[in-house]
């Protein structure tokens, strides 16, 4: 790697994590305060050349990096009109998934989508001005304002990132596998809405896309065929979440820096990722005496049977019948027997039939959920779940209660978690980075006390937050992870709160960035005039921010 001088602020990378609108409206907050600071005669936001970006980043990333690429952009234009589409009164993004999703004729007209919730939710961003269009608008060779692109996600065939990217490897390494020109021919024809969902699509509340089949509705293309003919894609791959593998971003942006040969000053990871988990608790329902499950589920089978009530019923309707006809020929017939006879017939004629197609489709059923059970129960849990069918429905329903919500927690949870601790690890472990990176968290200001602040703040920086300011942090950072706005959201202006948050932690961490760059001898800054007439903006910001939180937010509104 050759050798970059380190020129402070002078190149910019940009990290958005993953965490819903949160994640959305503190990036936008952040873009828009790099935007209204000015360094060294320009906005600080044209330092920015590279974004790597997750799920609810994802959105404000797409749609910052395609409103660079227009030939009249200017930068509060971009925020009006972001900030206008997804205000509580205007944003139908959930509802219009919804109704695509129940719509037959959307799938008639996109044969190639598998009918899905997280397709409903690409059809819908592909709709949207601020997001529509094909990931042509970030070539290499033409792109504005950046250099390198990156949105993550996470493939279902190795388990790694697959990056959605205008340099490197678009998708990982492994599906390439010498392959790079047939996926390559068709990087630029993927739809931005595709990519959007593909990053934001979280476990259990989305299923994944498959790449290529849901993203190209033009399948005859030879472009498609030679893709779909590798044999890592002939019968697609899963794609979804990138926070699944990197919910900050911090690995694709570190691999983006290696390409720039060390060109990026600083690394700034965005993250509103919560270091707070609700802990996993028991099921402490109590273990009754009512009945074990085999025979609960035998009471219930008993049902999908021939009974000897049915047969019985239909021979007592054909004696009545054959007698009444017997005394018929005696001319001793009466009308009444004849039609309560054909009534009892038909009756037990009827329930004889259903009985015996319940007990086909019963013994249908159950040989195809032998089968499943054989086939994904592995053979040292077989005894152990077979069991089951002896213990009290009560135990069982306890048994399978801890196993569902522990886990859901495994994944939402631990998992994240864990990677988010190892992400950071890599990151500040990393001595070419020294100087060079900083990390500002939607709860940074917010007064509680953390595993990782403690409520400490710096004691240079004057005057320390304000109750109004850890306030509006406050109600940012306990946005909840979702793609809407609900009832205590609209409430609380979590939209607007959020937004300011982005440009009070930015304008703290940057103040906190620059004191230490001053402080420390080793980052090789002899000349700091310019990070003086920054610092004096920036603080000036920040007083203005602890009087008004959201004069900023006011003002770009």
């Amino acid at each position: 790697m050759a050798d970059h001088q380190f020129q402070p602020l002078e190149n910019i990378g940009l990290c958005f994590s993953g965490g819903g609108y949160r994640a959305t409206f503190f990036a936008l907050g952040v873009v828009s305060y790099l935007d209204h600071l000015v360094y060294k005669d320009q906005s600080l936001l044209k330092s920015v050349k590279a974004i790597s970006t997750v799920s609810g980043g994802t959105l404000l990333g797409v749609a910052f990096a395609k409103a660079l690429q227009k030939e009249d952009y200017n930068f509060k234009t971009f925020f009006k009109s972001f900030y206008n589409t997804f205000t509580p009164k205007n944003d139908t993004l959930l509802e219009n998934a919804i109704a695509k999703l129940e719509d037959d004729n959307v799938w008639k007209t996109h044969p190639h989508k598998k009918r899905s919730l997280i397709n409903a939710f690409a059809l819908t961003y592909a709709e949207m001005p601020v997001f529509s269009g094909d990931f042509e608008y970030f070539n290499k060779a033409s792109i504005k304002g950046l250099e390198q692109v990156c949105f993550n996600a996470t493939d279902f065939s190795f388990g790694l990132t697959y990056r959605f990217q205008n340099q490197g490897f678009f998708g990982n390494s492994p599906l390439y596998n010498g392959n790079r020109k047939e996926v390559d021919a068709l990087r630029g024809k993927v739809q931005l809405g595709d990519v959007i969902a593909s990053s934001s699509c979280f476990p259990l509340g989305f299923e994944p896309l498959v790449f290529p089949d849901d993203y190209f509705k033009d399948q005859n293309t030879q472009d498609y065929k030679n893709l779909k003919g590798l044999d890592c894609y002939i019968n697609g791959v899963g794609i979804m979440d990138g926070g699944i593998a990197d919910n900050q971003g911090i690995g694709s942006m570190m691999k983006i820096n290696d390409r720039m040969k060390g060109k990026l000053d600083l690394i700034m990871v965005n993250d509103v990722g919560s270091y707070k988990m609700v802990p996993w608790q028991q099921d402490t329902a109590e273990i009754g005496k009512t009945s074990t499950v085999q025979k609960a589920v035998n009471k219930v089978l008993q049902y999908f049977t021939i009974k000897p009530i049915y047969w019985i019923t239909l021979v007592i309707g054909l004696i009545i019948i054959i007698a009444n006809s017997y005394f018929e020929t005696e001319d001793k017939a009466w009308t009444a027997p004849y039609i309560i006879g054909s009534i009892i017939t038909g009756i037990g004629l009827t329930m004889t039939i259903l009985g015996l197609l319940a007990a086909v489709i019963k013994g249908f059923t159950l040989s195809k959920l032998k089968n499943l059970f054989r086939k994904n129960v592995p053979e040292p849990l077989l005894d152990d779940i077979l069991t089951f069918q002896k213990l009290d429905i009560t135990l069982v329903q306890r048994m399978l209660t801890d196993r569902a919500t522990s886990a859901v927690k495994m994944i939402n949870d631990v998992f994240l978690k864990q990677m988010r601790r190892l992400n950071y690890d890599l990151f500040y472990s990393k001595s070419s980075l020294n100087h060079k990176r900083l990390t500002s968290t939607v709860y940074k200001l917010n007064g509680q006390e953390t595993p990782y602040t403690k409520g400490t703040y710096n004691d240079a920086i004057k005057p320390k937050p304000t109750k109004s300011l850890k306030s509006v942090c406050l109600t940012a950072s306990e946005t909840p992870t979702t793609l809407w706005w609900d009832k205590t959201d609209i409430e609380k202006n979590r939209m607007d709160t959020l937004i300011a948050c982005g440009h009070f932690t930015t304008c703290y961490e940057l103040m906190d960035y620059i004191l230490s760059l001053k402080k420390e001898a080793s980052s090789g800054i002899t000349d700091f005039k310019a990070l003086d007439t920054l610092y004096e903006a920036l603080e000036k910001d920040w007083k203005a921010f602890n009087k008004n939180p959201l004069w900023l937010t006011e003002q770009l509104k």
